[in-house]
């Protein structure tokens, strides 16, 4: 009764707010069983096991069917069923649930409870009605449907060059065609000789041919076909390199160009296509198609203006071009060069101060640039070019040491190959070579001849003043100091070659003598030396001689000295001796170096004067030895001598 009498109090309140609303509502004054009729159609009143409800009005409870559902493809949808009843567990008609997920990603709900997969993973699905709420799971899991196999999204078959590596994509999809991601994958090729494939995909092209590579993910299989191509990587010059003609000719030999795959084996079947560089000249053909060798050829016929060409060789396989290079030599008849400085002048032996220079032009007087110039040197020096080309400006320089000896010099630049009948003219370039300052002087010839008393030496003293590199200095001014004897002058100058001739006069005494040669600037002092020999026998005299053990009593020892006009004793002449009383020993003798000749007279008992003469050979030099032989005593000794030519006097 108590239950009775509550709901009773509830569908009393409930009857009082409708009756507020239908009161407003129905201004018209609609009738009494209007009301009551709508009052048991939402019921308020009456016992139906369902009603009508105005919104939300009425909801006492929320379900939700089923609990948990599984899409296995994106945009799968599931149902979901939501059930509400009132207090009486009655269903209640005309409800207006509100549906939510709880991560849109995963999957989105329609008012009807269609719930779509978006994404992977897992959310819920709620349902609201008024304060009222349920839940439910779904479930987002993608099954694989199918597998494609590619180097890239787009691809739908693997192409690779021979030697490559290329890295390969196993796409798997589901049912619905949405790419499944986050699966391992299984790899599989057919036949390894042609291809090899490591577990992440990769692979590696090992020979020309074609296999299959095979991809599972969950135990779903894809396939694909793999075509390994022998590709060009590489392009070699084989012939035709280091070439050269005059400007606009035909090079004489074809330029011949191979291509290669990057195991070294030959690419056949590639185009390869040539251009001349600067649009210098011209190539036939201008593309190929290499034989089974992998070898094009092509004739080049070079431009009109001389200097480097190139023709560059391509193929579409190598990221960059062959270039190959030929010197397109300048006509003779079309180029000018001239030297900038045509006469120099510098220290023998060394660097000129300032470079040599040539300027190359055609006729018309415009600069040719990396024109290729070589330089000669005659007679010693060095070259050293600063540049093997000439520059923008149609010049090129070079460094010229000039060879040690002075006088002129030449240098020679030549332009183009120099040899035939076409041939450009080399130029040439002189300079005139000075020496330095003196650093040393030497003597050439005449150095320690011997020469008599009083006279000339028979070869002049030879003396030359050098520089640093030994090039003889000019105009050196040379003193000179002799010991003994004369010069014509004491102070003479060089020539042109720095040489100075000396004749130097012996002086009176024999024996070692020097010349002393000082130049101005240099240190040492150079010493010239000569002996001077004793002049011809002028003079034979007698003296005693010490005697050396017992002797007769009538026996005299003597020498017999020979000298010359100054008192030079005089060695190695023969002196003849004779007596007309006594007898002397030896006949003939030798003067040593002291020119002295020893003999032992025995004069006759004769009483009175007897005389030992003595004569150089082949000479008129004479001497005699006199004395007196009494029966008493025996007087003194007289000597004497003569000579067959005047004394002469020493010059001072």
């Amino acid at each position: 009764m108590g239950q009775i009498s509550s709901s009773v109090i509830q569908k009393a309140s409930v009857f009082h707010k409708v009756g507020k609303i239908v009161a407003l509502a129905a201004s018209t004054g609609a009738a009494l069983v209007t009301v009551v009729s709508a009052l048991y159609s939402y019921g308020v009143i009456g016992k139906a096991e369902s009603h009508n409800s105005i919104g939300n009005l009425g909801a006492a409870w929320v379900g939700l069917r089923p609990s948990m559902d599984t899409a296995f493809a994106i945009g799968d949808t599931a149902h979901y069923a939501a059930t509400i009843a009132d207090r009486n567990g009655s269903i209640l008609v005309g409800a207006r649930p509100t549906w939510t997920t709880g991560d849109s990603n995963v999957a989105v709900v329609r008012t009807d409870g269609s719930v779509i997969a978006r994404g992977p993973g897992t959310t819920t699905v709620s349902v609201v009605v008024g304060e009222l709420v349920a839940h439910a799971k779904i479930l987002v899991r993608q099954r694989v449907a199918s597998v494609t196999v590619a180097s890239a999204p787009s691809d739908s078959f693997v192409v690779v060059p021979e030697g490559s590596e290329m890295k390969l994509n196993a796409l798997a999809y589901d049912s619905r065609g949405h790419l499944v991601n986050g699966r391992g994958v299984e790899w599989a090729v057919d036949d390894s000789a042609v291809a090899a494939l490591d577990k992440g995909g990769v692979l590696t092209a090992n020979t020309a041919g074609r296999t299959y590579v095979t991809a599972k993910v969950d135990g779903t299989a894809g396939r694909t076909g793999v075509s390994v191509i022998r590709t060009a990587s590489t392009l070699t010059l084989v012939a035709g390199s280091d070439q050269r003609a005059l400007a606009g000719n035909t090079l004489a030999q074809p330029v011949v160009v191979r291509a290669t795959s990057r195991r070294g084996s030959p690419a056949a079947g590639q185009t390869v296509t040539f251009k001349v560089a600067d649009g210098q000249g011209s190539v036939d053909p201008r593309t190929a198609v290499t034989d089974a060798d992998g070898r094009v050829r092509a004739t080049w016929t070079l431009g009109d203006y001389p200097g480097r060409q190139t023709l560059l060789a391509s193929v579409a396989t190598v990221d960059s071009a062959l270039a190959i290079v030929a010197e397109s030599d300048p006509v003779a008849a079309n180029t000018r060069v001239t030297a900038l400085v045509e006469q120099l002048t510098g220290p023998a032996g060394e660097v000129l101060p300032d470079s040599v220079a040539v300027r190359v032009t055609d006729s018309t007087g415009r600069a040719l640039s990396d024109i290729p110039v070589r330089w000669t040197v005659d007679a010693g020096g060095a070259v050293e070019a600063l540049a093997a080309r000439t520059d923008s400006l149609g010049v090129v320089r070079a460094h010229w040491t000039l060879a040690r000896k002075t006088g002129l010099q030449k240098l020679r630049a030549q332009v183009g190959v120099g040899s035939g009948a076409r041939s450009i003219p080399p130029v040439t370039i002189s300079a005139v070579a000075v020496a330095g300052a003196p650093t040393g002087v030497v003597v050439t010839s005449g150095d320690a001849q011997r020469g008599p008393a009083g006279a000339a030496l028979a070869k002049p003293i030879v003396i030359r003043v050098v520089d640093a590199n030994g090039s003889g200095v000019a105009n050196a001014s040379v003193q000179l100091a002799p010991s003994s004897g004369s010069v014509p002058d004491s102070a003479i100058t060089t020539d042109a070659q720095g040489i100075a001739r000396v004749r130097w006069t012996m002086g009176r005494s024999a024996g070692e003598h020097t010349l002393g040669v000082r130049v101005d600037g240099v240190k040492t002092l150079l010493k010239v030396g000569a002996l001077t020999t004793p002049a011809s026998p002028a003079n034979l005299s007698f003296d005693d001689a010490p005697a050396s053990g017992r002797t007769k009593e009538r026996t005299h020892h003597l020498y017999a000295l020979v000298t010359d006009v100054y008192g030079n004793p005089v060695p190695d002449v023969t002196v003849v001796f004779t007596t007309k009383s006594g007898s002397v020993t030896p006949a003939r003798a030798v003067s040593d170096t002291r020119g002295r000749a020893a003999l032992t007279w025995t004069p006759g008992t004769k009483a009175g004067e007897q005389m030992l003469s003595g004569a150089v050979r082949s000479t008129d030099v004479r001497g005699t030895y006199t004395i007196e032989v009494g029966a008493a005593h025996e007087p003194a000794p007289r000597a004497t001598s003569s000579r067959s030519i005047p004394i002469r006097k020493e010059k001072r």
